[in-house]
């Protein structure tokens, strides 16, 4: 690994970090994205280890990284696992400027994870690049990223995808798609847009709302469910809100 990445500042304790993780996926029943956030850790959790091998230890690089909310998910597979960030995030090993090339060698990875991540790069192609780049020869991209989604900023927000506009995507940047899983349809999904415009307006302009709006959440999340389950698969791989893919480089 190049001695020229810059070294993340960490100002917290492992404990905090590790808390500040499990509270990122584990969230109260009456969380605004309880439903949507539990639906996609559980595609992650079903889907990821199914394309590695238990008795094989990978190098990961979580490209990236925020809080790194899936790196348990890696733990029995993991020889090392490296988190790569923008900014200052005392969960990243190593910060990297926005759209800047990683300081890596070619090859040096098993594993790249991108999670919610590409949404917000502005320049997809050397984002997808570098994943590419890092990859050994039939290395292993997870990459999770929005299909309908409302605006966010962290620190940007830039593009959405539809399901076909994604396969093409990555399929164009060298990789063959292995898997793609979508999470959060249609159905459901106007629920969630709805229940986080409440949200917004509970906080910013009718804060005295905020004890009827935990009861209304909690009933939007059992609402969701019960789209999501009568939601046809078929709608679902064309339509929905998150998708995950799992794609290995040629």
């Amino acid at each position: 690994m190049s001695e020229t990445i810059k070294t993340a500042q960490v100002n917290i304790s492992k404990e905090d970090l590790k808390k500040e993780s499990d509270k990122f996926t584990d969230l109260p029943f009456w969380d605004t994205y309880f439903y949507s956030s539990g639906l996609l850790k559980k595609k992650m959790e079903e889907n990821i280890p199914a394309h590695l091998d238990k008795n094989k230890k990978y190098r990961i690089l979580d490209y990236g990284c925020g809080v790194k909310p899936y790196e348990y998910i890696f733990k029995d597979f993991s020889l090392s696992y490296t988190g790569i960030d923008v900014g200052e995030n005392p969960h990243a090993d190593f910060r990297i400027e926005p759209d800047e090339k990683l300081p890596l060698g070619d090859g040096e990875f098993d594993v790249v994870l991108s999670s919610q991540v590409l949404e917000h790069v502005e320049n997809t192609s050397l984002y997808l690049n570098e994943c590419r780049r890092v990859l050994k020869p039939g290395g292993t991209l997870f990459l999770s990223t929005h299909g309908t989604w409302q605006f966010h900023s962290a620190p940007i927000d830039v593009q959405r995808w539809t399901s076909y506009g994604l396969r093409k995507l990555i399929q164009d940047h060298g990789f063959q798609i292995k898997g793609f899983v979508p999470a959060l349809g249609q159905l459901a999904l106007t629920s969630q847009l709805r229940l986080t415009f409440y949200h917004s307006f509970v906080n910013e302009i009718a804060k005295p709302l905020k004890l009827i709006y935990y009861p209304l959440s909690a009933l939007y999340q059992l609402k969701m469910m019960i789209e999501d389950a009568v939601t046809p698969q078929r709608v679902k791989d064309r339509d929905s809100a998150y998708y995950l893919v799992t794609a290995v480089k040629k």
